[in-house]
């Protein structure tokens, strides 16, 4: 029987894949309904066995519900040009038949977890002795940063682009939007009274599902949170949980590292895409999927393709007016989506050593949206400065070999680089503010991961001062974490915002993920300090988002319209 193709092209992300307000319903039964619906409708996939596509297959978040989903829906295979690195990973680990357009590359670590029929298989015969992992052949030679993080992790001397290895975990972070489908994971594989490998290494954060109550009724959310605490008290795990109903300690990724828990030299896994930002420390810090976090809590260790790196030399005098987000942008628009993808992004030059741990953080933050695995930053006195009151322990850091073999060096001088500004689908349809046309917004957003940090909020307050917000226009803002809300509350933003009829919303993700208040309307046009703006990300699918720096945000909110000029 011929098998019925489906089409798609390049790009296809994890929000295309399975809407992120289709997961509080972590049942793949359910999920397989919602596949594609933004492309093709719901229920449309069901008709086929082979989606056949371009490029960067699966790239955006790490949600290993878009494999499963697929699964479920009865594709046999994936056909693709290429896969999203963490994608490839999930799709390997669940038993989900990928295959490489015009490509014959094979990884016997690889060939051996997809013959037992996934990682979680393999593991359980890891544990029995059944399974040795074998060292790296790898002869001596100068490494990268990256490749030294994970030959020291998997106890090789040697590593190099390409190999399999499996890495001691220092850290992983989940949350709640994950962290339930882990543990049953966990539980219903390697035995329910099991204990995770390190109970002082896990941490569960409450930041992504706790608000989306606020525009709309989902109790499985409730019970996705509820679940999570559960597990924490459980297995002893460091839980930051809500401070108020609604309200994160912090949304994770600034969270930790504020809480002392990031420092250099660490592998550090987490169920979310974002999790690259942990790099701006000098961490090797990745994005997994639900699978290869429950093996995490069994093994201590994730398997990984030790990946190529790009390097990013920035230099020249920054104009006063552009941020890190200007930056990521620009980079994004040079080289796109791809232009990254499965590789390490090592960030340098003289325009580095001036940017706060903030704006590293986003330059981190944002490696993904490149197809990036981590976005590295090698410490220096800015890093050990931030951390010196947060970290009480000894660390070390690690840096690259003056001789290492980098796949492409970029040289970017930033001197007379303007504000910038990503187009709605894609974060890489990126053009310069001036060759815009005249876009009337309704909707202004500074908040997230990415645009939500104390930096971000200084730059928007201070745009803001004495002036107000255009009436057509509703603006809000979202401290990061409460540390940031109060040092924003003290420094005397949050009265600036509140005069200049801006709306503070609580700390979390929310709107960023179409999960609480500030989320885009029908037709509605926002300009958002975000990192996505996939069709649907953050809100309805016939709207349109745009993404800039705090600073554009602020001023596009007070002229109604997309700008970095005040009038």
């Amino acid at each position: 029987m011929q098998s019925k193709i489906l089409t798609v092209g390049d790009d296809i992300n994890t929000d295309d894949i399975i809407p992120a307000d289709r997961t509080t319903n972590p049942d793949p039964e359910h999920q397989k309904h919602f596949v594609l619906e933004h492309l093709i409708g719901i229920d449309t996939l069901l008709g086929y066995d082979v989606i056949e596509a371009g490029k960067n297959f699966g790239c955006g978040s790490s949600r290993e519900y878009a494999a499963l989903a697929i699964k479920a829906a009865g594709i046999k295979t994936v056909r693709a040009r290429s896969f999203a690195e963490i994608f490839y990973r999930n799709s390997i680990n669940i038993g989900l038949n990928l295959e490489i357009i015009d490509s014959q590359q094979t990884n016997p670590i690889v060939q051996a977890i997809a013959k037992a029929n996934g990682l979680t298989p393999f593991n359980q015969q890891r544990l029995l002795g059944k399974i040795a992992i074998p060292q790296s052949t790898t002869s001596a030679r100068p490494m990268t940063m990256a490749e030294k993080l994970l030959a020291q992790a998997s106890g090789n001397e040697y590593v190099q682009p390409g190999e399999v290895v499996f890495a001691k975990v220092d850290l992983a972070m989940s949350h709640d939007a994950i962290a339930a489908p882990v543990f049953n994971l966990f539980h219903q594989h390697f035995g329910k009274d099991a204990q995770v490998w390190d109970a002082t290494k896990l941490v569960l954060v409450a930041d992504h599902f706790i608000q989306v109550n606020d525009i709309r009724v989902d109790p499985q959310a409730t019970k996705l949170y509820e679940q999570m605490v559960t597990f924490a008290k459980r297995h002893g795990c460091q839980l930051f949980d809500l401070v108020s109903p609604g309200e994160a300690a912090g949304i994770c990724h600034v969270l930790l590292p504020e809480s002392g828990l990031i420092q250099p030299g660490m592998i550090i896994a987490g169920t979310d895409s974002h999790s690259c930002t942990y790099g701006a420390f000098g961490s090797f810090s990745t994005g997994v999927g639900t699978t290869d976090m429950a093996n995490i809590l069994a093994t201590g260790d994730m398997w990984i393709k030790v990946p190529a790196t790009l390097v990013f030399e920035l230099s020249g005098q920054l104009p006063s007016d552009i941020s890190a987000k200007d930056i990521m942008l620009f980079i994004l628009g040079q080289i796109g989506c791809q232009g990254a993808m499965g590789k390490v992004m090592e960030f340098r030059g003289s325009v580095i050593k001036s940017l706060s741990i903030d704006e590293r953080m986003t330059l981190s933050n944002m490696a993904v949206e490149c197809g990036a695995v981590c976005g590295l930053i090698a410490p220096d006195a800015i890093t050990q400065d931030y951390l010196k009151d947060r970290v009480q322990s000894e660390f070390s850091s690690v840096t690259g070999d003056a001789e290492a073999e980098y796949e492409h060096i970029y040289r970017f001088d930033l001197t007379n680089l303007e504000p910038q500004v990503a187009c709605p689908p894609k974060p890489d349809r990126v053009k310069n503010i001036s060759e815009l046309d005249d876009i009337p917004i309704t909707r202004a957003f500074v908040g997230s991961c990415t645009g939500g940090k104390l930096t971000d909020l200084a730059v928007a307050a201070s745009v803001l001062r004495d002036r107000y917000i255009n009436p057509k226009v509703q603006m809000h803002v979202v401290p990061a974490s409460q540390a940031v809300l109060n040092q924003a509350q003290q420094l005397g933003y949050l009265d600036i915002f509140e005069r200049a009829g801006v709306q503070i919303l609580k700390s979390g993700c929310g709107a960023c993920i179409n999960s609480g208040r500030g989320v885009l309307g029908k037709e509605e046009t926002g300009i958002y300090a975000t990192n996505r703006n996939f069709t649907g990300r953050s809100g309805d699918p016939s709207a349109k988002n745009y993404l800039a720096s705090p600073r554009v945000v602020a001023i596009s909110a007070i002229e109604g319209r997309i700008t970095d000029r005040l009038s």
